[in-house]
C-alpha cells in the first residue's frame, strides 16, 4: 500500500520523505480525505503491514488531517523500518538525526541510514556517506563515505556525485584524482548542481583532470553566472580582462565583475573600483572607484586598502584627508604589503594624518627597501640623519620582531 509522493525537507543531508501506494487511501488522500484515509491505514498498520505503518508515520509528520507529531511519525516509521522498509528506516535515520519526536542520536541517524542504503535506497546511500565523512554516529572513514556516495551517485543523486567530486578533488583520506573529481562534477553539473558548475569551470580553465579548455571553462562559468553564482561572474571577468581563450574586452570584464561586485565578492569589487579609476570598459569616475575601493578593503584586500589609502591622501574622489589614509595604508602595511609600508613610512616622516615620528618612518621604510621599493632605500638613509644609533638599532629590532609576526601580501 503506497500513497503519492510529497514533502521534501533538505538538511545538509537529504530529508525527503516519500511514498506511494495505489489502494483505496490514495483516492482518500487525494480527496484530502485524511480522517477515513488514516482509519484505513490504521487497519493495515496494525496487522504488521510495512508499507501501511510508514505511511501512517508519514500522515502524522506531515500533519495531514490530524494534528502534527513526530513523536507518533517515529513510532510508526520504527515499526516500518523493523519491518523491512528501506523508506521508513530513512526517514526514521533523518529523525534521530534532527531530534524530531525522538532525541537527537547520531548512532541511531546513522544506523538506520546504514540499514536503508543497503537495501539501495538512494538518499540513505548519500547520507551514509555524509555521516562517514563527518564522522557522525560512526567512526570517521572516508573510504565508506566514498563508498556510499558512489552508489548513490551512479543512481544519480546530484549531492552525493557533488560530494564525490569534492573528495576526490582534495584527497582527503583518499588518492587525490582530478580525473575522478572532474567526471562527478560534470555528472552534478549535469543535474543542475551550481557549485558543481563553478568548479568544472574552475578544472577546465586550469587544466586539471581535463584538457585545458577556456571555452568549456566559459561555458560552465556562464551556466552558474546566469543562476547569481559570484565566483563564476568574477572569473569570467578576469577571463574577458585577460583575453583567456576570447578577445580582450574591458567593457564585458566590467559587466561580470560588476555582477559580482553586487554580490558582495571582494575581488570584484577590487577590480571594478580599479576600471572606474583608469577608465577601463566603462567611463572614469572615482567617486565610484572610492565607493567599490571601500567595499573591498573593507574585506582586506591588502591591494585595495592601499589603493583607497591612495585616493584619501591625494583627494582623488574623496576629500583628501591623511588620517583615512593612513588608517588604510595601516591596514595593507600589516598585511606586508610593500607600497602601503613606504606611503604609510612617508606619512610618518612628514607627520601627515599621524604624528611625526621618525622610528616609525624608518622602521616603515626598511621593510619596504626589503621588499624592493628603490625610494624607500633613499628615504631610509634621510630618516637615519633624524635619528641616533640606538633609535636606530631599536628600529631594526621592530623590524625583525614585525618580519617575524607578520606575512608579506603580493
Amino acid at each position: 500500500m503506497k500513497l503519492n509522493r510529497c514533502m521534501s525537507i533538505l538538511l545538509g543531508l537529504s530529508f525527503m520523505l516519500c511514498a506511494c501506494s495505489s489502494s483505496s487511501s490514495v483516492d482518500l488522500i487525494a480527496k484530502k480525505d485524511y480522517a477515513h484515509a488514516l482509519i484505513e491505514l490504521l487497519t493495515l498498520a496494525e496487522k504488521g503491514d510495512p508499507q501501511a505503518q510508514y505511511n501512517v508515520g508519514l500522515i502524522y509528520s506531515n500533519g495531514w488531517g490530524v494534528p502534527q507529531d513526530y513523536i507518533k511519525a517515529a513510532r510508526w516509521f520504527r515499526k516500518a523500518a523493523d519491518n523491512g522498509n528501506a523508506e521508513a528506516q530513512f526517514n526514521l535515520g533523518i529523525m534521530y538525526y534532527k531530534g524530531m519526536g525522538i532525541n537527537r542520536d547520531y548512532v541511531e541517524a546513522a544506523r538506520w541510514f546504514t540499514e536503508s542504503a543497503s537495501l539501495g535506497f538512494v538518499k540513505s546511500q548519500s547520507n551514509a556517506g555524509f555521516m562517514y565523512y563527518k564522522g557522525l554516529g560512526v567512526q570517521q572513514d572516508y573510504v565508506q563515505a566514498e563508498k556510499w556516495y558512489r552508489k548513490a551517485g551512479q543512481q544519480g543523486d546530484l549531492e552525493a556525485q557533488r560530494r564525490l567530486g569534492n573528495i576526490y578533488y582534495h584527497g582527503k583520506g583518499l588518492t587525490q584524482n582530478f580525473e575522478e573529481a572532474a567526471y562527478w562534477y560534470r555528472k552534478a553539473a549535469e543535474q543542475g548542481s551550481i557549485d558543481a558548475q563553478v568548479n568544472l569551470g574552475d578544472m577546465y580553465y586550469q587544466g586539471q583532470g581535463v584538457k585545458k579548455d577556456y571555452q568549456e571553462a566559459i561555458r560552465w562559468y556562464k551556466v552558474a553566472s546566469v543562476q547569481g553564482n559570484a565566483h563564476a561572474q568574477c572569473s569570467l571577468g578576469n577571463i574577458y580582462l585577460n583575453g583567456e581563450g576570447v578577445q580582450q574586452d574591458f567593457g564585458e570584464a566590467a559587466y561580470w565583475y560588476r555582477m559580482a561586485a553586487e554580490q558582495g565578492n571582494s575581488q570584484a569589487q577590487g577590480y571594478l573600483g580599479y576600471f572606474y579609476d583608469h577608465g577601463l570598459g566603462i567611463p572614469q569616475d572615482l567617486t565610484e572607484a572610492a565607493k567599490w575601493y571601500r567595499l573591498a578593503a573593507d574585506q582586506g584586500d591588502a591591494v585595495i586598502q592601499f589603493n583607497l589609502g591612495l585616493m584619501y591622501s591625494k583627494g582623488l574622489g574623496v576629500p583628501q584627508n591623511y588620517e583615512e589614509a593612513a588608517k588604510w595604508f595601516q591596514k595593507a602595511a600589516e598585511q606586508g604589503y610593500d607600497k602601503a609600508l613606504y606611503n604609510l613610512g612617508l606619512l610618518y616622516s612628514k607627520g601627515n594624518g599621524v604624528p611625526l615620528d621618525y622610528m616609525q618612518a624608518y622602521l616603515c621604510f626598511q621593510l619596504a627597501a626589503e621588499q624592493g621599493i628603490q625610494h624607500a632605500a633613499v628615504y631610509l638613509d634621510v630618516m637615519a640623519n633624524q635619528l641616533t644609533p640606538s633609535q636606530i638599532a631599536e628600529a631594526k629590532e621592530m623590524a625583525k620582531a614585525w618580519k617575524e609576526s607578520a606575512g608579506t601580501a603580493n
